[in-house]
C-alpha cells in the first residue's frame, strides 16, 4: 500500500507530457497556415502587379498609337492647308485678278475686250480629300476638339466656294470656252456685253473674293494646327 502514492507520483509527469502535446500541436498549424497564408498573398501580389503592369503597357501603346495617329493626320491636313494658304490658292488668286484687271481696264478705256478666260485645269475645288477621308475613317475624331469645330466649319466654306466656281465655269463653258476664236463681236452684239457674258464675269468676281477669303482662312487655320500639334 505505501507504494502507491509513488505509482500516482509517477504518472503526473506523463501525465503533463501528454497534456503538453496538444498544445504544441495547434501551434504548429497556426504557423503551417500562416505562412500559406503568406505565400498565397505574395503570389497574388505578384500577379495583381504583373496585370497591372500589362494594362499599364497596353495603355501606354494605345495612347502612343493614338498619338501617332493624331500627328499624321495634323501632318496631311498641315499640307492640304497649305496648297490653299500659301501656293494653289494664291497662285489662283493672282490670275483672276489679273484677268479681271484687264478686263476693266479695257472697259474703262471703252474698248470691247475679250472675256477674262480663267479656268482651273484638272481638280475644279479645292483639295479636301484628306479631311473626307478622316471624317470616314472617325479618325477625325483624334483632332483637338477646338481645332476640329475651326476645320469643320472651313472645310464647309471650301465646298461652297467650290460650287460657286462650278457655277460660274458651267457658264463658260456654253457662253465663252467654245468662242474664244470667234473674237469680240461673238460677246459683243452691237455695242453692249452679252448678259450671259455679263453674268459669267460676275460670277468669276464673286468666285474669287471667296477663294481670297478662302486662302486667308486657311492661313490662318494652318497657324493653329501648327501650333496644336506640337502640344
Amino acid at each position: 500500500m505505501r507504494d502507491e502514492p509513488s505509482a500516482l507520483h509517477e504518472e503526473t509527469p506523463g501525465a503533463e507530457v501528454a497534456s503538453d502535446r496538444p498544445h504544441r500541436s495547434s501551434s504548429g498549424r497556426w504557423a503551417g497556415s500562416e505562412s500559406l497564408l503568406s505565400k498565397v498573398a505574395l503570389e497574388l501580389f505578384i500577379v495583381f502587379v504583373g496585370v497591372s503592369a500589362a494594362f499599364a503597357v497596353d495603355d501606354y501603346r494605345s495612347d502612343r498609337e493614338q498619338d501617332q495617329r493624331r500627328q499624321a493626320i495634323y501632318h496631311a491636313l498641315d499640307h492640304e492647308l497649305a496648297q490653299m494658304a500659301q501656293t494653289r490658292g494664291p497662285a489662283l488668286q493672282r490670275e483672276m485678278t489679273q484677268e479681271l484687271a484687264a478686263w476693266d481696264a479695257a472697259i474703262a478705256r471703252g474698248e470691247r475686250p475679250m472675256p477674262p478666260t480663267f479656268r482651273i485645269p484638272g481638280a475644279e475645288r479645292p483639295p479636301t480629300g484628306v479631311w473626307d477621308a478622316a471624317v470616314a475613317t472617325d479618325s477625325i475624331e483624334l483632332v483637338n476638339p477646338e481645332l476640329f469645330y475651326e476645320l469643320a466649319r472651313f472645310y464647309n466654306r471650301a465646298q461652297s466656294a467650290g460650287d460657286l466656281y462650278q457655277r460660274y465655269a458651267s457658264g463658260a463653258e456654253v457662253d465663252i470656252w467654245p468662242r474664244l476664236r470667234e473674237g469680240p463681236p461673238a460677246f459683243w452684239p452691237g455695242r453692249k456685253l452679252s448678259p450671259e457674258v455679263a453674268a459669267d464675269v460676275q460670277r468669276l468676281r464673286e468666285f474669287r473674293e471667296r477663294q481670297g477669303e478662302l486662302s486667308r482662312e486657311a492661313d490662318q487655320l494652318l497657324i493653329k494646327l501648327r501650333q496644336v500639334s506640337r502640344n
